[in-house]
C-alpha cells in the first residue's frame, strides 16, 4: 500500500528544480563600475547607464553595439591594412563578434580600398574594436562622423581656370573665386550621385490597401570632388551647371565626356594627386555603416477620400560625402 512518501519526494524534487537552466545577466564580478558615479554597469556597455560617462574596460568580445540613426554622431572603425592578417580566420572571428555576415566581412578585409567595418556610438567602443582588430593583424583608423561633416556638402563650383602653377576655382554662388597651387592638389574623387523616386496612389478598403498606380524614376549625376592638402571640406564639380570652357579644344558637346576629360586633365597636370574612382565598385560595402537615406511622404487625396498619394525617395548624398571626405582623412 502506498503511504504517500513517494508523492511527497516527487513534490520536493519539483520544488527544488531551478527556475532556469542558466543564469540570465552578468555575475557581480563581471560588472564595470563607472568612474564618475560609481554605479555598476553591464560589461557590454560603452557608456554608463546612469550618468552617460564613458566606461573603461570595454573589450570587443563583450561589446554590444546598437545601430545608429544617420543623424547621430558615430565613430567609424576604418580598415586600413590587412597585410599582416589571416583574412579568412579574422573574418570568422569578426563575423561572430560583430554579428555581421561572414561574406561581408571578408569583402571588407580583402578590399584594396580602406572601408568602414563598424560605426558605433562612442569612442570607447570604437577603440575597443580597433584594439581587437589590431590583435588579429588588422590596421585601422577611428574617424568621427563630425570630422567627415556629412551634412555639409563640398562647395559647389561653376568653373575652373588653369594657370601656370595652380587652379582658380569659381564658386557657384556670388561669383567668388578661390585658388590652390598645383602642389596642394591632393585628391580627385570621381563618383556619382544617385536618387530613386517612387510615386504611388493607394486606396484603402477596410483592412486592405490596393495600389492604384505607381511610377518609378531615377536620377544619376556625375560629380568630381577635389581636395587640397589644406582643405578638408573639398570642392565639388557637378555635371550640370558647370562651365567646361577650361577644357579648351577638348570640350565636347556631351556632358559625360566632358567630365571624363576633366578628370584626365586634373590627373595630367598633377600626377601626384590621388585619383579615387571606385566608389560604385565599393558602394554596396558602405551600406552597412553608411546606408543610403530613405524617406516616404504620404498625403490624403481630397477631403474624406480613401485614396492616398505616397512618394518614396532614396539617395546617396550622405554616403557619398562620407566616402569622399574619408579619402582626405586617410592622406
Amino acid at each position: 500500500m502506498d503511504d504517500g512518501t513517494g508523492s511527497e519526494d516527487e513534490l520536493d524534487r519539483l520544488r527544488n528544480l531551478p527556475i532556469r537552466s542558466e543564469d540570465i545577466g552578468f555575475a557581480p564580478e563581471e560588472l564595470i563600475v563607472c568612474g564618475k558615479c560609481a554605479k555598476s554597469n553591464a560589461p557590454n556597455r560603452a557608456a554608463c547607464l546612469y550618468c552617460g560617462a564613458e566606461l573603461e574596460g570595454v573589450t570587443m568580445t563583450k561589446l554590444e553595439a546598437r545601430d545608429l540613426e544617420s543623424w547621430e554622431n558615430g565613430f567609424n572603425v576604418i580598415v586600413v591594412d590587412t597585410s599582416r592578417a589571416d583574412v579568412d580566420s579574422a573574418a570568422n572571428d569578426l563575423a561572430r563578434t560583430l554579428r555581421l555576415e561572414r561574406e561581408f566581412v571578408t569583402a571588407i578585409l580583402r578590399s584594396p580600398r580602406p572601408l568602414p567595418l563598424a560605426r558605433v556610438e562612442s569612442e570607447a567602443q570604437a577603440v575597443a574594436i580597433s584594439e581587437g582588430l589590431d590583435q588579429l593583424g588588422i590596421e585601422t583608423r577611428v574617424i568621427e562622423d563630425r570630422s567627415l561633416q556629412p551634412t555639409s556638402l563640398p562647395v559647389r563650383l561653376r568653373s575652373l581656370a588653369f594657370t601656370e602653377d595652380g587652379i582658380v576655382l569659381g564658386l557657384f554662388s556670388q561669383g567668388e573665386v578661390r585658388s590652390i597651387k598645383l602642389d596642394d592638389l591632393a585628391i580627385i574623387v570621381s563618383a556619382v550621385t544617385l536618387e530613386e523616386r517612387t510615386e504611388s496612389i493607394e486606396k484603402k478598403k477596410r483592412r486592405s490597401t490596393t495600389t492604384v498606380s505607381e511610377a518609378q524614376t531615377s536620377e544619376r549625376g556625375h560629380v568630381i570632388d577635389i581636395y587640397s592638402t589644406q582643405h578638408a571640406g573639398g570642392w565639388r564639380i557637378p555635371s550640370s551647371g558647370f562651365d567646361f570652357s577650361c577644357l579648351g579644344p577638348d570640350k565636347s558637346l556631351l556632358v559625360n565626356e566632358n567630365m571624363e576629360r576633366l578628370v584626365t586633365k586634373l590627373v595630367r597636370i598633377h600626377p601626384d594627386a590621388k585619383l579615387i574612382d571606385d566608389y560604385l565598385a565599393v558602394r554596396s560595402l558602405l551600406e552597412n555603416c553608411w546606408p543610403s537615406e530613405s524617406r516616404k511622404d504620404t498625403e490624403r487625396l481630397g477631403l474624406g477620400r480613401k485614396e492616398f498619394s505616397s512618394v518614396s525617395t532614396t539617395n546617396n548624398k550622405l554616403q557619398l560625402t562620407k566616402f569622399s571626405r574619408l579619402q582626405w582623412h586617410l592622406l
